[in-house]
C-alpha cells in the first residue's frame, strides 16, 4: 500500500498540469465571450460540422449508459428541432434528447432519431413589473448562465441550483432536479415559462398564466412532452452566501440539531463520508465518525477569497479528485483496502471552513466532480414534523455500512448526502406534495462505478424506503433496476399520471416522444 500511495503521490504535478489546462480552456472561452459581447444575447456564431453527426454510439457520463440510435442531431435552432419532428413523423420513427449526459437512467435511449440540445445556449435577460427572469436556451450550461447574470447590470443570480455547473439547463429541468435551498424548493419551482417543440412539430408556449394545469405537466416532462427549446428561470439580484463545514460527531447529531439547522439556514447538505476515522490499529469505528455538515446563510459581509485564490481552489479541487480517482481504482482491485483508502480521502474533504462567496460560487462549491465517474442512487422522501425520519435512515444506512463491513464487504466507499428542500407542485417531481410548507430529504448513496455489491445495497435502501415511506425515485439517477418498481411508480402516482398523460396525449398524440419502455410502465402500469 505505501508503495502505491508513493506512486501517487509521484503523479502529483502531473495531475496539477492537467488541471491547470482544463482550466486554461474554460478561461479562454470565457475571454472569447467577453471579448465578442455575444454570451448574453446571442451565440449564434457557433459553428457546428453538421446536423448528423458520424458517430454511431452514444454514451453517458457515467459510462452505464450506451446505445446506438439511427440518427444523432445537433441542432442550432427551433426550425431545425421542427425539421427532426416533422422528419419522424415521415419516417415512422420515434425522438429522445440528451445534453450533457449526466444522467444514469434511460430517459435518453432510443435507436431511432437522438437530438442533442448543446448548440443551442443562447441567453437573453429580461426585466419584468415583477422583477427579473432569465430566458435560456435548452442547452445553456448552468455556469453560461451563471456568468451572464452576474455580468448584468445589476448582478443577477439563480436562486438555488445543482451543486455541478457544467450540466445544461433543459436536462436540470426535465428530470425535476433539486438544489439545496429550503424555500426554493426544486429547481422546477422556479421555472416561469417553457418552450417546447411538440408532436405536430410547431413550438409552443407553457407558463402558469396561460394555463397552470399544462404548465405543471411541462415542468418535470422527462422528455414526453416534445423538444424543450428554451427554460425562463426566475432570478434575483446578487448575493452573498456565508458556508460553514462542520464535523459533529454522527453520534452526537440528533433531529432537535437538524431541526435548529433548517430554522435557522438558507440551506444545508449533509454528508457521511465511510471510516473517516480510524484507531490507532487501523480499525474502524463507528463511536468516532463524523457527519460533514455544509450549511449556507446569507451575509452582508465582504466575500472571502479574491477571484485568483477561487481560481486555485478549484484547480485544487480539480487535481485531488484526479488523483482520488486513481486511490478509488484501488479499491475495485482490492475492496479490503477500502477502510484506509476512504479514511485518506475524508483527510482532504473534512476541514472546517467558515467562508463568503456569491451565491453561485458558493452553490456550485466542488470542482472536478466528473472525475470521478459512480453509481447513484437517490430518493425523495417526506420528512416528518420534527425531521427524525431524516436522522432514522442516517442511522441506518450508516449501521448497514458497518454491518457489510464486519463481513469484510464495502458495497458504499464514496459518500451519503442529504439535502432537503419544501415540496414541489410539479405533477412528476419525486418532492411533489399538495401541501405547500411540506419538506422533503432527498437521500443519496454513491460509489465508485463497478463497486461489488452496490446495487444489491441500494436496491435494499430503495426497498425500505419505498415501504415505509412511499419514497420516489429522481429521475436522473440510476433506480430502474429496484425490482418492480415502475408498477409502484404507476401505483404511488395514482391520479397523476392520468392529469400527465391528458397533457402528453394532447402535445404528443402519435407518441413519436414516448419511446421509453420504463416511462411507458409508470405511465400506464405493467398489470
Amino acid at each position: 500500500m505505501e508503495g502505491f500511495l508513493v506512486k501517487e503521490l509521484k503523479n502529483f504535478e502531473y495531475t496539477i498540469l492537467d488541471s491547470l489546462k482544463d482550466q486554461e480552456s474554460s478561461i479562454i472561452k470565457r475571454a472569447r465571450r467577453q471579448e465578442t459581447q455575444r454570451a448574453i444575447v446571442d451565440t449564434t456564431a457557433l459553428v457546428n460540422e453538421s446536423d448528423e453527426s458520424g458517430e454511431a454510439v452514444w454514451h453517458n457520463w457515467a459510462g452505464n449508459i450506451s446505445f446506438k440510435p439511427d440518427k444523432i442531431f445537433y441542432p442550432k435552432s427551433v426550425e431545425d428541432l421542427k425539421s427532426y419532428v416533422k422528419s419522424a413523423q415521415k419516417n415512422g420513427k420515434k425522438i429522445r434528447c440528451a445534453a450533457e449526459g449526466h444522467s444514469w437512467s434511460s430517459l435518453s435511449m432510443t435507436n431511432d432519431y437522438l437530438v442533442i440540445l448543446n448548440n443551442m445556449d443562447k441567453i437573453d435577460i429580461e426585466k419584468r413589473d415583477d422583477g427579473y427572469v432569465v430566458h435560456a436556451e435548452a442547452g445553456a450550461q448552468i455556469s453560461q448562465i451563471d456568468k451572464a447574470l452576474e455580468r448584468h447590470n445589476p448582478p443577477l443570480t439563480i436562486t438555488s441550483m445543482t451543486v455541478l455547473d457544467n450540466v445544461r439547463i433543459g436536462g436540470v429541468v426535465a428530470t425535476g432536479s433539486h438544489g439545496a435551498k429550503f424555500e426554493a424548493r426544486t429547481i422546477v419551482d422556479q421555472v416561469v415559462g417553457l418552450q417546447i417543440v411538440t408532436g405536430d412539430g410547431e413550438l409552443h408556449e407553457f407558463s402558469d398564466e396561460k394555463n397552470r394545469d399544462e404548465m405543471e405537466a411541462a415542468r418535470v416532462s422527462l422528455g414526453l412532452l416534445g423538444i424543450m427549446s428554451r427554460v425562463t428561470l426566475r432570478v434575483e439580484p446578487m448575493y452573498d452566501l456565508r458556508m460553514t463545514d462542520t464535523y459533529p460527531l454522527k453520534s452526537k447529531f440528533d433531529s432537535a440539531a437538524l431541526k435548529d439547522l433548517v430554522k435557522n439556514s438558507d440551506g444545508i447538505e449533509i454528508f457521511y463520508w465511510p471510516f473517516n476515522t480510524l484507531t490507532k490499529d487501523h480499525l474502524i469505528s463507528k463511536e468516532t465518525e463524523r457527519l460533514w455538515i455544509k450549511r449556507w446563510t446569507k451575509s452582508t459581509d465582504p466575500v472571502t477569497l479574491n477571484e485568483l485564490q477561487q481560481l486555485f481552489l478549484r484547480i485544487a479541487q480539480g487535481a485531488s479528485t484526479k488523483i482520488a480517482h486513481h486511490f478509488y481504482q484501488e479499491i475495485l482491485k482490492s475492496p479490503e483496502k477500502t477502510p484506509l483508502i476512504s479514511n485518506l480521502a475524508s483527510k482532504v474533504k473534512l476541514v472546517e471552513h467558515d467562508d463568503v462567496w456569491n451565491a453561485p460560487d458558493a452553490i456550485h462549491y466542488q470542482a472536478g466532480i466528473d472525475n470521478l465517474p459512480c453509481e447513484d442512487l437517490e430518493f425523495a422522501i417526506k420528512a416528518d414534523k420534527d425531521f427524525e425520519n431524516v436522522i432514522t435512515e442516517i442511522d441506518y444506512v450508516f449501521n448497514r455500512i458497518f454491518e457489510y463491513a464486519k463481513n469484510g464487504q464495502y458495497p458504499l466507499n464514496l459518500v451519503v448526502e442529504i439535502r432537503i428542500t419544501k415540496s414541489s407542485s410539479a405533477i412528476l417531481s419525486d418532492a411533489y406534495d399538495e401541501d405547500p410548507d411540506a419538506y422533503y430529504f432527498f437521500i443519496e448513496v454513491l460509489s465508485i462505478k463497478d463497486t461489488p455489491l452496490f446495487k444489491e445495497f441500494s436496491i435494499e435502501l430503495a426497498q425500505r424506503w419505498m415501504q415505509l415511506y412511499n419514497a420516489r425515485p429522481h429521475w436522473a439517477k440510476s433506480w430502474e433496476y429496484v425490482p418492480n418498481i415502475t408498477q409502484y411508480l404507476h401505483e404511488q402516482l395514482g391520479e397523476r399520471t392520468k392529469k400527465f398523460e391528458a397533457v402528453r396525449a394532447k402535445y404528443d398524440p402519435n407518441g413519436i416522444f414516448f419511446d421509453n419502455e420504463s416511462l411507458k410502465q409508470v405511465i400506464y402500469g405493467t398489470k
